[in-house]
């Protein structure tokens, strides 16, 4: 008895508990399938005549008593001060041949819950989901309560179907409004940058930083002009456990943008291992002062952009397999992939991409590293890449950091030693799908 016993309990360890897997990724099926995906289904990218660009905000803030999101410690605590009201900010572009939403959220994400509703909304608005790139402004005390599974409500509170309902109707809302006020248009991008502002809290080199702050300018032939900004520092400087909702530093730059344009909105840039600098500590008066020298690096260099009315659109939806879960419990063992799943969920995953002129954005479902971008760069044009696109696969780190038992690459590794080397290589591919743009892929 003693001895079967003992061989029930080992067979259950084999179970639970498995080796990490280091095949390498280039010679499993889920990569060929993935580069399979991106030969049949190749992104968009149209040229037009002249653009038309439009933009919209509609104020997203839930009740007071709604659950915060962003640290499993809160364990749901629900907010009872509302310091600064949640937006969904939104642009269309339209050129003529080609139509793209860009949908920016005062949210720790675009909720997985929130994105499979609005998967129900595009065909009635005439959009396919590609045409829609979501993502967040990834402030850490914004609302919750659209995590359905253990993890997930530990993270965000309690599930609310209501408050998710009302979240996607106000997201519809507001790319309603934007393509009833498109114009005629012109667009640039631009560079500034702040390293002052941003450190890696990760190994604390000095270059493993993306210390850049991205930046489109948007100029209707009104006259009104609009910015969408990134950067990539975390947005984590307030306190954890106070229970008021805002925007965190994001908030305070697209209000001081505002000051000076019509319109702004903002988006989390490549936040893996970007910490914020925080100059008065876990305060309001950090996230203002944060916020404010954005801004001024921002209108400095404003003014120099170039305008352009003619320029290429595209977009994509890129599905991106994965291999089976590889949450961590040490070194040299992994909890098996049910254990992951029961407790994260089983959500499908895709890169987002779109084209406005000459600047590729790549929508990732991640918090990917800012040590990561200089291999993007290498690729010969602009990008931009931002996170939360509507799916959550965890940290995506460079693959020498694997061995660190840190936060970042031990807890919240979820797909194994190779992920940043992989999802690096299919955001590579993306890119050179839109090259060369000479209306060829129309």
């Amino acid at each position: 008895m003693f001895a079967l016993l003992s061989l029930l309990l080992c067979s259950m360890q084999s179970c639970v508990v498995q080796r990490i897997d280091h095949t390498p990724y280039a010679k499993t099926d889920y990569y060929r399938h993935t580069l399979q995906a991106l030969d049949e289904q190749p992104p968009v990218a149209r040229e037009g005549d002249s653009l038309q660009a439009g933009w919209a905000k509609v104020n997203i803030t839930p009740p007071v008593g709604s659950p915060l999101a962003g640290y499993g410690k809160r364990k749901g605590l629900r907010y009872s001060t509302v310091h600064d009201s949640v937006w969904v900010r939104t642009f269309a572009f339209d050129n003529g041949s080609a139509e793209v939403i860009f949908v920016a959220l005062d949210m720790l994400i675009a909720p997985m819950t929130v994105a499979d509703a609005l998967e129900k909304e595009y065909a009635a608005l005439g959009l396919s989901p590609g045409q829609v790139y979501l993502s967040a402004t990834h402030t850490h005390t914004s609302f919750g309560g659209w995590g359905q599974k253990l993890v997930g409500r530990l993270m965000a509170g309690r599930y609310s179907r209501q408050l998710v309902q009302q979240t996607t109707a106000h997201i519809v809302q507001s790319i309603q409004l934007a393509r009833q006020n498109k114009q005629p248009a012109q667009i640039g991008y631009g560079i500034a940058y702040a390293p002052h502002l941003v450190r890696n809290r990760l190994t604390g080199s000095l270059a493993g930083r993306d210390t850049t702050i991205r930046f489109f300018k948007i100029e209707q032939t009104s006259g009104k002009t609009a910015v969408l900004a990134t950067f990539a520092a975390h947005p984590t400087i307030l306190p954890s456990m106070d229970p008021v909702l805002s925007r965190d530093y994001p908030g305070e730059l697209v209000d001081q943008l505002e000051k000076s344009v019509d319109f702004a909105a903002f988006a989390a840039g490549a936040v893996g291992s970007q910490a914020v600098v925080a100059p008065h500590g876990d305060t309001y008066e950090s996230t203002a002062a944060v916020g404010q020298q954005l801004a001024v690096a921002i209108m400095e260099k404003l003014p120099a952009v170039e305008l352009k009315s003619t320029v290429p659109l595209g977009y994509g939806r890129h599905p991106l397999l994965l291999p089976r879960p590889q949450w961590r419990l040490n070194t040299n063992y992994r909890f098996a992939p049910f254990l992951f799943n029961g407790l994260f969920g089983k959500y499908p995953t895709y890169i987002n991409s779109m084209q406005l002129g000459e600047v590729v954005l790549l929508g990732v479902p991640a918090d990917y590293s800012g040590e990561l971008i200089p291999e993007l760069e290498q690729q010969g044009r602009p990008v931009v890449v931002t996170g939360f696109n509507g799916g959550y696969i965890g940290y995506i780190t460079p693959d020498r950091h694997y061995h660190l038992k840190k936060y970042e690459t031990r807890s919240m590794n979820f797909y194994g030693p190779q992920s940043g080397s992989y999802l690096t290589e299919i955001m590579e591919k993306i890119m050179r799908s839109y090259q060369p743009n000479d209306g060829r892929n129309n």
